[in-house]
């Protein structure tokens, strides 16, 4: 569905940031950040950008529209829960920008993601992170850079505090993994630990919630 926006006088000119990906224009104004320049999303290759500017809104909006809209198979732009969102397909690319408000102008954190095929998603997530039985990962994020590469989960876990707590504890001792620290406070409702081999590291954190154990495992594997 097409939102059409009131054109704005107001002329931007703009910074490039260029690849072999989409190319991604932001504000001279603006202040940029790049998030993650190689990351996958669940197996899909990702790069997002956080940008910072004085300008409103709408005016933000209507930048992003410009520049994407023309070149889009699908495009759509609405509110939601108080930020403007943008999402454009320009296949094999979804291209993406959520503009919000605040008390000196905007944040827009903008992200292109790039659809693969079965093989190639599979191949990716081939390196299969343990988890506890009936677990299930809700988010995973993998970033690389030249030395080193890095993975963020977040898994719900139907079983109890200690169980998953130890079910983590014992797999990575297993496997050869020291212990650098272990606190389980089964009163508090957490616990965190932390095992490392060689110059890989991992740490886990675990909060109970209701009947559920959230994880969150951070793990950084070195020299690749």
């Amino acid at each position: 569905m097409k939102f059409h926006l009131l054109l704005s006088s107001l002329i931007f000119s703009a910074t490039t940031y260029a690849s072999d990906w989409p190319e991604i224009e932001f504000p001279d104004t603006a202040k940029v950040e790049v998030v993650a320049d190689s990351m996958r999303y669940h197996g899909y290759p990702m790069k997002t950008w956080v940008m910072n500017d004085k300008q409103s809104q709408m005016m933000t909006a209507n930048f992003f529209t410009q520049q994407w809209q023309e070149n889009s198979e699908r495009f759509d732009a609405k509110m939601f829960n108080g930020d403007y969102v943008i999402n454009s397909l320009q296949s094999p690319y979804l291209l993406t920008a959520r503009i919000s408000k605040n008390y000196d102008g905007v944040v827009t954190y903008v992200g292109i993601t790039k659809n693969v095929d079965e093989s190639e998603l599979i191949d990716a997530n081939q390196i299969q992170f343990p988890k506890p039985n009936g677990a299930r990962v809700i988010s995973d994020i993998q970033s690389q850079d030249l030395f080193k590469l890095g993975r963020t989960l977040v898994l719900s876990s139907p079983q109890s505090l200690s169980a998953s707590y130890h079910y983590y504890r014992r797999h990575f001792q297993q496997r050869g993994w020291a212990e650098n620290s272990a606190i389980l406070d089964t009163h508090a409702g957490k616990a965190v630990l932390q095992m490392s081999q060689g110059t890989n590291l991992i740490d886990i954190s675990f909060n109970k919630k209701k009947s559920k154990v959230y994880i969150v495992a951070n793990q950084v594997t070195e020299g690749l």
